[in-house]
């Protein structure tokens, strides 16, 4: 699978955000949050890929580190929104408990794989700012909830986060548009 399909499904599966932040009128539905958070997760794993593939945090030790702890987290919180939608474990469940907590905790990394990408230097323009601005919708949507109301705060925070990882899908799909196309001489090392 080439970096253009993993930004394609980023971007596809990103809009599935926006089933958290439906009104639903106190009536949750535990199935079609999970499954909504496992399209999204299933975006945010590709994205992820894509720049491992991209080397994206660099070339070193930590610019793998960075994105392979990402990813462990990622299909951690993949799993609890299979866990969420199926009810196969419930909330006494040690296992649902550490998968439910990787998707707040995966948000909170992806701060350290946007530092690691803004240091490593190795996307360019605004594409470098991307995978840090993503995880700022939480902020941003407490801030709009204080001074709006709730209802207010979860559309704009779904709707920063739709638009940032949309972008991020972006940055994906166009890396490989911008990689120096291979030599005979790299073909051998």
């Amino acid at each position: 699978m080439n970096n253009r399909v993993l930004g394609v499904i980023t971007m596809i599966c990103t809009p599935a955000l926006f089933i958290d932040a439906l009104p639903l009128r106190g009536q949750e539905n535990a199935a079609i949050i999970g499954i909504a958070d496992m399209i999204f997760m299933a975006g945010w794993i590709c994205s992820n890929i894509g720049m491992w593939r991209m080397r994206a945090t660099g070339t070193g030790e930590w610019g793998r580190a960075v994105l392979l702890i990402q990813l462990v987290g990622l299909v951690l919180a993949f799993v609890f929104g299979f866990f969420e939608a199926t009810g196969l474990l419930g909330r006494e469940s040690i296992v649902f408990n550490v998968t439910d907590a990787a998707w707040p905790l995966s948000m909170l990394w992806m701060i350290v794989v946007g530092g690691t990408v803004i240091v490593a230097k190795r996307l360019f323009g605004w594409q470098r700012y991307v995978p840090l601005l993503c995880p700022l919708w939480l902020p941003i949507a407490i801030v709009v909830s204080i001074a709006f109301g709730e209802p207010a705060g979860s559309i704009v925070g779904f709707g920063y986060a739709a638009v940032l990882w949309v972008l991020l899908g972006y940055v994906v799909l166009r890396s490989e548009s911008r990689q120096p196309a291979p030599t005979a001489e790299s073909a051998v090392q």
